[in-house]
């Protein structure tokens, strides 16, 4: 049976990009997935996804970094949720020093956990229940796609450093441009 925001997603993308990401989870051949990377960060903006070199990944840490952390500092919270606000920041920093080192497969499980909690920061306690992504796709689609794919992935994987590069850096390029 599928859920409202699994329609919703049909919707409103092509099948290449949903089927993109059952590439991108599944696939073992870097070559593949490339290519579904490319297809599901290119359905997020009209930007250019591109990283085919050390300096165009440096530039998407850059961007990511940069941007994600003025949402953060510029996102209202609740007194109570400062002291989340700060740990999110530095977790951050931690996050893309380790990236800096090439530690992306371990970097992964952060990763999830920084999303999460930014996520949280934004839209409070409703980014915890099992309608947010269908209400993230309503009011902002291109979040909403985002959001789709965040949540499409796993909790944790065995996945090559290469693998989880591609995987991070899809989400990475839709923060480095939001």
């Amino acid at each position: 049976m599928e859920t409202e925001s699994s329609n919703l997603i049909n919707e409103i993308l092509d099948k290449k990009v949903v089927d993109a990401l059952s590439t991108i989870i599944s696939s073992s051949d870097l070559h593949e997935i490339a290519e579904s990377a490319s297809v599901i960060a290119n359905s997020f903006t009209s930007g250019d996804y591109t990283i085919s070199t050390s300096e165009d990944e440096k530039k998407l840490v850059q961007s990511f970094k940069r941007n994600l952390s003025l949402l953060i500092q510029k996102t209202w919270v609740e007194e109570f949720d400062i002291a989340l606000k700060e740990e999110v920041l530095y977790k951050l920093d931690q996050f893309c020093a380790k990236l800096d080192e090439g530690k992306w497969s371990e970097s992964y499980g952060i990763f999830l956990k920084i999303l999460e909690n930014v996520v949280y920061l934004m839209f409070g306690t409703q980014s915890r229940t099992p309608e947010f992504s269908e209400y993230a796709l309503r009011i902002d689609p291109e979040f909403g796609i985002f959001w789709w794919y965040v949540k499409s992935l796993p909790a944790t994987n065995d996945w090559s450093e290469e693998k989880n590069k591609s995987i991070l850096s899809v989400a990475m390029f839709f923060l480095a441009n939001y």
